[in-house]
């Protein structure tokens, strides 16, 4: 006797002609089927919502959600089945509605059996009402039978499924408990019942009709980031000897772990078992907010992936970045993704605790996250960007060993992830770390896709952990191309560009992205002063109130006269807001052109004028000499701050030492051809960088980025076995908090 809930009348026979059509497309595309990656959707909440009358939109205009998913490339939707549920929806009779528009808007179709009148998962895999207390052999008998009259019912008005799942999430066996295998039950008879339950639903898919057996079977479990479950699961299943095509899995960071995780599975399973792999469920939040007074299900920065923010790109950053992980999973075995519920907006009166994981905003407006499904062309070539900054204009301390990072993200092609691997984000993860040139001078080159945008601002820190003192390390507001939006922008061109000079902002006025300390003018180098008067506040030497204004001194002759060692020719202003109760003091002076000769200096001191004493700082006189650069190309100068008496100070002052706080070897073997030692010494604890660079000064790769204590280092650069390198010279840098080394290694190929 087989008990089951009755399936509802068939619909009419004018869908036989559709079954016919799409029976002979089926054979012709069944090949090529493999080829096609998989962008799917989880879109069983559609009927209700609109039934209680949500709507869709798409460039402000109410489309059908099917359409919107077909206009952004998704080719697969997934629809969940229950047996006997409380409300009409889930049901045979919604699937048969369902299936027909999917199909009638070009996209494969995957139908999930829960086999359940509710949710199935692996906290709860309970029997149908119908099923309940039946033996284990009609039971068996009924799942069969189900299936069968569910594809049939689907074949018969022209849309059977592409793909089936026999069950979903079954990690811990379903129908239980007969077919239970988790804990007590994980025995080699609940093994045999389970398996049992699934191959009779598996022959009632592939006996539903002549085109059964070209529905594709997926096997479903959670646990995408979890190794050692899926091997005990599918080593348990496979040597039952189920026969099915997918190992299907639910990737959710909250509960299944990191990306890493989920890619160390994946490449696992994909060589272990030579089978297709399909992310069957996942999904990232777009916001933290909820809708409505539903408790979300991800409301908590705690269920966040680092360097994947709750909002619209990290959301977009989320889904490139898995699909790239399935994409190269070996031998071509990831096939895709379905994404769960980005239709489940909330509506009244049932809410939803999903709404921020939709694909939607709140009024059920498309997110631009959806972009990342349409099929984009091959990668161009990329471009390198150098920017340089110049932190002359910053109103802290900074020295040549902290750091100048750019934060930002890029729309295009790219979405914050550089053609070279490294990140963009608008937090400490931002991988875009600039190389200190001297003094107040800073550069990076990275690559870019040709006309991507990139917005970004500079951020400043004695460590990437330990900002400058002002608004926690950000320069000021600044605006781009008369842009209202507080970000600096790049668009990318055709061939390698290097941006014009930026100077960081400090102030708390908006700056134009290109704004100088300074007036350019015509024939004259603009030499930018500056001095941090905090120390001499400090030993009572200086009152700014009653002793100012600080002004530069110095030779005449070598600096066609600006400057004089008798009177000040130029003043400097305090600088508001700047560190340490305003101790800053700067200015420029205009020097000709003509009195800047190639390996002339410049000799000059900083002077009090209305101070006790000598107003003019002790120790040596400072030397600024003009290089080629400076005095041919150039039409501006900073001079890198300073302390006013240098020698009193405890900062190194121009000819002196320092202590030698660490040490970077040269590596050995040098040049090498596979791999090379790299040895480094540190006096003290400190924070560590160890980056490798290209000639041109382009990142490649770190090493270390780490706080360590004193200590000697030793590590394996193994360029040969990790990164597609170029024979030729990379530079190896050690930067601590007492400076940075280099030094030059030779790959020879």
């Amino acid at each position: 006797m087989i008990v089951m809930k009755k399936i509802p009348t068939l619909l009419p026979l004018l869908f036989i002609s559709i079954h016919f059509l799409t029976s002979q497309i089926q054979a012709g595309v069944a090949a090529n089927d493999s080829a096609v990656f998989i962008k799917g959707a989880d879109v069983s909440f559609i009927p209700q919502i609109e039934d209680l009358g949500g709507i869709y939109k798409e460039n402000g205009l109410s489309t059908d959600p099917l359409t919107v998913f077909k206009n952004h490339d998704f080719n697969y939707i997934r629809l969940k089945i229950w047996h006997t549920p409380d409300e009409d929806y889930n049901n045979l009779a919604k699937i048969l509605l369902m299936a027909q528009r999917i199909k009638s808007v070009g996209m494969k179709f995957l139908l999930d059996f829960h086999y359940s009148d509710t949710w199935a998962d692996p906290g709860k895999q309970t029997k149908p009402s119908a099923w309940q207390g039946l033996s284990f052999s009609i039971l068996k008998d009924s799942v069969y039978q189900y299936t069968h009259d569910v594809l049939k019912a689907l074949n018969d008005q022209g849309t059977l499924p592409d793909m089936v799942q026999i069950g979903n999430e079954i990690t811990v066996g379903m129908l239980w408990n007969d077919g239970r295998v988790d804990g007590s039950y994980d025995t080699d008879t609940q093994w045999n019942q389970f398996t049992e339950l699934l191959n009779a639903g598996i022959r009632g898919v592939r006996e539903s009709c002549d085109n059964g057996d070209s529905v594709k079977i997926m096997i479903h479990i959670d646990r995408g980031g979890n190794n050692t479950a899926s091997r005990w699961f599918f080593d348990n299943l496979l040597s039952k000897g189920v026969d099915f095509d997918i190992i299907g899995l639910s990737f959710y960071p909250w509960w299944h772990g990191t990306l890493s995780n989920l890619q160390t599975n994946l490449n696992d399973l994909a060589t272990r078992y030579d089978k297709d792999l399909i992310v069957a469920e996942t999904a990232y939040p777009w916001t933290l907010d909820w809708a409505d007074t539903m408790d979300n299900i991800v409301g908590s920065s705690d269920d966040l992936l680092a360097g994947y923010p709750a909002s619209v790109s990290g959301q977009k950053k989320f889904l490139r970045d898995i699909m790239d992980i399935i994409g190269n999973v070996p031998n071509g075995k990831g096939r895709g993704l379905f994404y769960w519920a980005p239709e489940y907006i909330s509506i009244t009166p049932i809410g939803s605790p999903w709404e921020n994981n939709a694909l939607f905003d709140f009024d059920g407006n498309v997110l631009e996250s959806m972009d990342i499904f349409i099929d984009q062309e091959p990668a161009p070539d990329s471009v390198f960007v150098t920017l340089q900054l110049n932190t002359a204009t910053l109103m802290d301390t900074l020295g040549e060993n902290h750091f100048a990072q750019i934060r930002g993200e890029i729309h295009g092609y790219s979405y914050n992830v550089l053609p070279d691997g490294r990140k963009l984000t608008w937090d400490t993860e931002s991988e875009l770390i600039m190389l200190n040139q001297g003094g107040d001078y800073w550069t990076i080159s990275f690559p870019m896709y040709p006309g991507d945008t990139l917005f970004y601002k500079f951020w400043t820190g004695f460590s990437l952990s330990k900002p400058t003192f002002q608004r926690l390390g950000w320069e000021g507001p600044v605006q781009a191309y008369g842009l209202n939006d507080n970000h600096r922008v790049i668009i990318a061109g055709n061939r390698d560009t290097t941006i014009a000079m930026q100077y960081f902002n400090s102030t708390g006025s908006t700056k134009a992205q290109y704004w100088q300390p300074f007036v350019p003018k015509r024939d004259t180098l603009a030499v930018y002063f500056r001095v941090n008067m905090g120390p001499a506040v400090s030993s009572g030497r200086f009152n700014p109130d009653t002793d100012g204004p600080v002004t530069v001194r110095g030779a005449a002759d070598g600096s066609g006269n600006s400057l004089s060692w008798d009177e000040a020719r130029l003043s400097l202003e305090r600088e508001e807001y700047s560190v340490n109760n305003e101790s800053f003091w700067s200015g420029t002076a205009y020097i000709p052109k003509s009195a800047t000769i190639p390996g002339n200096a410049l000799e000059y001191k900083f002077y009090i004028e209305n101070g006790s004493g000598s107003g003019l700082e002790g120790g040596f006189n400072r030397s600024l000499v003009f290089t080629e650069s400076v005095s041919l190309i150039k039409s501006d100068t900073t001079l890198h701050w300073a302390y006013f008496d240098p020698s009193g100070s405890g900062i190194t002052g121009a000819g002196e030492k320092r202590p030698t706080l660490f040490q970077l070897e040269q590596n050995y073997p040098n040049p090498f051809n596979n791999q090379t030692r790299i040895t480094y010494r540190l006096e003290q604890p400190c924070n560590v960088s160890l980056d490798i660079f290209d000639i041109h000064g382009r990142y490649i790769t770190t090493l270390v980025r780490i706080h360590q204590p004193a200590g000697l280092y030793n590590l394996t650069w193994n360029p040969g076995n990790t990164e597609n390198l170029a024979s030729g010279i990379y530079l190896i840098r050690l930067k601590t908090d007492y400076g940075e080394k280099k030094c030059k290694a030779l790959l020879l190929k």
